[in-house]
């Protein structure tokens, strides 16, 4: 019971509903949780990163070099790509995208949409035709296998 309550706990922490109701409901059967030495309990999540695809389409992303929060969400009128989960800053601006090639791996989590995450943002330059651009990563936790 008490690795049940642990689940639940971490599962708060890191916005996972779906983990949430099942360990709630008794349901869960996902990994567990090892008590450690010192009486705290192993991650059963693990930080996954992935790059913003798009970046450099977007507008006035220099105001977002650096850290920031933002959150995912589906955008089924891309034109592009009907599968598309778009990235947006705190405060509902547009950054880029999740790979295409991932937006089914974050879909099948199971993760209800807005599905908040933490991101980095820098500028860098390119010597060979002097120009700069950005590059960026967002930050998710996901259940560990």
């Amino acid at each position: 019971m008490m690795l049940l309550m642990e689940v639940k706990r971490q599962a708060e922490l890191y916005g996972d509903e779906y983990t949430l109701q099942a360990a709630l409901n008794m349901t869960y059967d996902g990994p567990i949780p090892e008590k450690l030495p010192d009486g705290s309990y192993s991650r059963i999540y693990e930080l996954q990163d992935y790059n913003i695809a798009g970046i450099n389409y977007r507008e006035n992303i220099a105001a977002y070099i650096g850290d920031f929060e933002g959150y995912l969400k589906p955008d089924p009128d891309n034109e592009h790509d009907p599968n598309a989960i778009a990235i947006y800053a705190q405060d509902g601006h547009h950054l880029g995208f999740i790979p295409a090639g991932c937006t089914d791996y974050i879909r099948s989590l199971g993760r209800k949409f807005p599905l908040a995450i933490t991101g980095h943002i820098e500028q860098e330059h390119d010597d060979t035709d002097d120009r700069y651009y950005f590059v960026g990563d967002i930050f998710l936790y996901v259940l560990t296998k």
